[in-house]
């Protein structure tokens, strides 16, 4: 794999599960937002200071008066229906905490009156009086009894449209008409020209962190139509209006076509209601004179306007930014050389360095399988990049985190350990940041990282079973492990489960079985040798548990097998019966 290829899979791993953090580096401290001041004059006290300080902010910050609104007109292009004015009703709703996640949020709604408003007035001579609704500070308070997340106002609006016509349809509900039989639909139509729609918008007064978002001002508040069949949406987002053309199925008649409603033309297409806020110290309801409207924008943002201005902060010039070449380098003769990049961004892990010091750092420690070098750029700064051949890439931990032996031989008192140092923390004496240090090609014997790791760090394998040797063996010779504990034990269990053998027999197949597993006897020619040592190591074990019948049957089957001759096995029971008569065992 390449060493660009590696790099781009670690950086995303970094970015997933980062390994450190790269504000915590020496070259990096810039990247740290914050600081650690505050620690020298810390106490304990101070969160509470800090927490009632913060209450205090947002007591300042709540509206001290009651909430005034000011209906200026109701807008309706596409519906313009009988009669001068609509009925407005506001009501607040108070939205509580659930005490349950499976129940709804308990919802309490205070009606605070109603009022009539001009019907499509017109823009250049906008009547003098108009009509206004007022909602008490009393009603915004969040200890009434429940705990009260937001508050929300709705405004429901009675609008009295023009049903039908003479010679085809209006702009009202084409699915009731569809719905009611014709028979019935023409006694409708004898008796009353005029429908009564209902729409209505909320608007949020404090939200779920008791922050108001209601503030001074003109709004226009785009309806939605709440007699319409689909299903129910918020309506304090313009964004939720439902968009494409109203079909209708199952039916010959001629139906009049939609125009698709456009998120941009929302507010020229869908009834709206215009009104002034303000927050006041004393009520005001009933008919009002009409508020002044505010400064027109292009008064605000006039040059005469702009030109008093004086700005608390001087405005700098836009800087330079430096540029930088990567130029790579093939067997030290073949170069290309990429794009300018006008950042500090590390190209094969993304990390924003800031500055040009910085990102030579980050490039020389985390990316050491390349050599940099710095070259000064008459536009910013060139990096060339070469492969590092003198890069080490063993592992210089702990060995034995390399193969985990599972719970296998998990200890059950104290073990040998390998005496491992890991060093926490290290301060060696950093030289004063200098670009002059990245000029000269990296000396790979003095620059090179140094190990960190001190003991005995090398792996080792048993000879006949290949698992690593534990920290408690190491001592131990892997030569001599022909017959380890677990494999004796076994050997002695499986000869116990024969059942057409004695005793007596069982016993001797032990000693011998564990003698030649011990010793490591795998030739023929062994055998005579086997059967001296056997001899030697056993004899008076043989004699002392009767045995010696069952041992002279064993060399005979192992004479009828060719495994010895006729004298091998005469010696061997002479040697037998020589130490039963020095310890005078009886015949």
């Amino acid at each position: 794999m390449k060493p660009t290829q590696i790099y781009r899979f670690l950086g995303s791993r970094q970015q997933n599960s980062p390994v450190f953090l790269q504000r915590c580096l020496t070259y990096m401290k810039h990247r740290m937002s914050r600081t650690h001041l505050k620690r020298k004059s810390f106490k304990v006290n101070s969160i509470l200071e800090k927490v009632t300080a913060h209450q205090r902010a947002l007591d300042s910050e709540r509206p001290s008066g009651h909430l005034i609104i000011t209906f200026t007109g109701y807008y309706d292009k596409l519906n313009k229906g009988s009669g001068d004015t609509v009925c407005v009703e506001a009501t607040l709703l108070k939205i509580c905490h659930k005490k349950r996640k499976d129940v709804s949020s308990p919802v309490m709604q205070i009606s605070v009156g109603k009022c009539d408003v001009h019907r499509n007035p017109d823009i250049a001579n906008p009547p003098a009086k108009v009509t206004a609704i007022s909602v008490p500070n009393d009603n915004f308070n969040l200890s009434n009894g429940h705990l009260v997340k937001s508050y929300v106002l709705l405004l429901r609006v009675t609008c009295p449209v023009n049903k039908m016509k003479m010679n085809g349809y209006c702009n009202g509900d084409i699915s009731d008409i569809l719905d009611e039989p014709a028979q019935k639909k023409r006694k409708g139509m004898k008796n009353t020209s005029e429908d009564i729609r209902y729409y209505g918008a909320e608007l949020v007064v404090y939200d779920k962190h008791q922050r108001c978002l209601l503030t001074d001002g003109e709004y226009q508040l785009v309806l939605q139509d709440l007699g319409q069949r689909h299903s129910p949406k918020k309506l304090s987002s313009w964004e939720t209006f439902p968009e494409g053309k109203e079909k209708v199925s199952n039916t010959n008649m001629t139906l009049p076509q939609f125009e698709t409603i456009n998120f941009i033309d929302v507010f020229g297409k869908s009834p709206l209601v215009t009104f002034h806020l303000q927050w006041r110290d004393n009520l005001v309801n009933g008919v009002v004179d009409r508020p002044q409207p505010t400064s027109k924008l292009d008064d605000l943002f006039s040059p005469n306007g702009l030109g008093d201005i004086n700005p608390e902060y001087p405005l700098q010039e836009r800087s330079n930014k430096m540029r930088i070449f990567y130029q790579f380098l093939y067997n030290n003769n073949t170069r290309q050389q990429t794009e300018a990049r006008d950042d500090f961004q590390c190209p094969w892990c993304r990390v924003n360095c800031i500055e040009l010091y910085c990102l030579l750092k980050h490039l020389k420690l985390c990316h050491n399988r390349f050599c940099f070098n710095y070259v000064p750029h008459p536009k910013g700064a060139r990096i060339d990049v070469s492969i590092n051949e003198s890069y080490d890439g063993s592992y210089v931990g702990n060995p034995n985190d390399l193969h985990s032996t599972g719970f296998a031989f998990s200890r059950t008192g104290p073990a040998r350990r390998n005496p491992v140092t890991h060093v926490m923390v290290c301060r060696p004496k950093r030289p004063i940041p200098s670009l002059s240090e990245f000029l000269e090609p990296d000396d790979t014997e003095t620059d090179g990282p140094r190990s960190y790791i001190s003991g005995h760090n090398r792996l080792y394998y048993h000879t006949v079973t290949c698992l690593s040797v534990r920290p408690q063996e190491i001592d131990i010779d892997s030569e001599s492990e022909n017959d380890p504990q677990w494999l004796r034990i076994k050997t002695q269990h499986m000869i116990d489960e024969f059942t057409d053998v004695n005793e007596g027999e069982k016993e001797l197949m032990k000693m011998w079985n564990l003698h030649i597993m011990k010793h490591g006897f795998v030739g023929d020619c062994q055998i005579p040798l086997a059967c001296s040592m056997f001899i030697e190591e056993h004899g008076k074990r043989i004699l002392t548990q009767k045995l010696y019948r069952n041992f002279l049957l064993h060399l005979c089957n192992l004479f009828d097998y060719g495994l010895i001759s006729a004298s091998v096995v005469y010696h061997t029971m002479h040697q037998l019966n020589q130490i039963r008569d020095d310890n005078s065992f009886p015949s």
